[in-house]
């Protein structure tokens, strides 16, 4: 497994608004250079991150050839 993923914590923004051309160039880039893990939350940037991977990602590329982890709050479990 790659040392290095790709966190979408924090994505380029254009009028307050995800730019997906930036978007999908950074994630073509990241694959072609041999990256494959791609992480992301449900509390980054309000869902959007999820919403983003999944255009950039998951509906653009196979999906063996990358790896994809989310994960969730403690919130969202009751105790």
């Amino acid at each position: 497994m790659n040392k290095l993923g790709f966190g979408f914590l924090r994505l380029p923004l254009v009028d307050g608004q995800i730019d997906f051309d930036t978007v999908n160039t950074m994630v073509d880039t990241y694959l072609a250079a041999g990256g494959r893990v791609f992480d992301t939350a449900y509390t980054y940037s309000d869902g959007d991150s999820e919403r983003a991977i999944g255009k950039a990602l998951s509906s653009r590329h196979p999906r063996e050839s990358y790896i994809l982890t989310n994960k969730l709050s403690g919130n969202f479990f009751k105790t």
